[in-house]
């Protein structure tokens, strides 16, 4: 089934820009489109944004990444990402488990929504937001290994934060910790500040809060 006033938008590593604005300040884009593969290739079922990796220097379309939202099928692929980066780094607490396991119950049930970034209809990335006494956080943000250092978690940003505007919510809060300097790094880059740094007292990889004011 076809999007509904599907977003597109022109990605160079960390930058994205509006595909429209971006083809009105490189003309070019839009006859580089043209002669890819992937000019009218099908729109996956609940896509909300479509991101054409641009190469400006040499001026071509290099790939093309769809944001879909929740579906059942990609439950699996939730779970096993954020075990793998979580495992990787420390031990899985409780919380973890509940949330991958039970993704409907505990994040879309009470109002959230969790994304994810495909590439040639396989999951790349994921992201979540969550609904936590009336306050919208981010989390579950990872990328897969076989996918990193190419600025994919910078779409599940643009998204996520972009949901939580629709909603209404006034700000989103995120825990974290300061040795995982590139996720830092990635949030501050998308407007989140730190409000707090030390121990938390309910999950023992977190050290950090931070916050986006919407």
């Amino acid at each position: 089934m076809a999007c509904v006033e599907l977003k597109a938008y022109a990605m160079m590593r960390s930058q994205v820009e509006e595909w429209e604005k971006f083809v009105e300040t490189n003309p070019w884009a839009d006859e580089a489109l043209q002669k890819t593969s992937w000019s009218n290739t099908d729109t996956p079922e609940r896509c909300v944004a479509v991101y054409y990796v641009v190469d400006k220097d040499q001026q071509t379309i290099t790939n093309k990444l769809h944001v879909v939202t929740w579906s059942s099928e990609y439950k699996r692929e939730f779970k096993d990402l954020n075990l793998a980066w979580v495992q990787e780094l420390y031990e899985v607490e409780e919380s973890d488990i509940r949330q991958v396991e039970y993704p409907e119950e505990n994040i879309l049930q009470p109002g959230g929504e969790i994304f994810f970034l495909l590439e040639d209809n396989k999951v790349a990335g994921t992201v979540a937001m969550m609904i936590h006494d009336g306050e919208c956080e981010l989390g579950k943000m990872t990328i897969s290994s076989a996918y990193q250092g190419r600025g994919y978690a910078h779409p599940l940003m643009v998204e996520g934060i972009a949901w939580a505007r629709r909603e209404g919510h006034p700000g989103i809060k995120l825990l974290t910790s300061v040795k995982l300097i590139k996720a830092v790094s990635l949030y501050e880059r998308h407007g989140f500040e730190i409000t707090f740094h030390g121990k938390h007292p309910d999950f023992d990889r977190c050290d950090c809060i931070m916050y986006l004011k919407l």
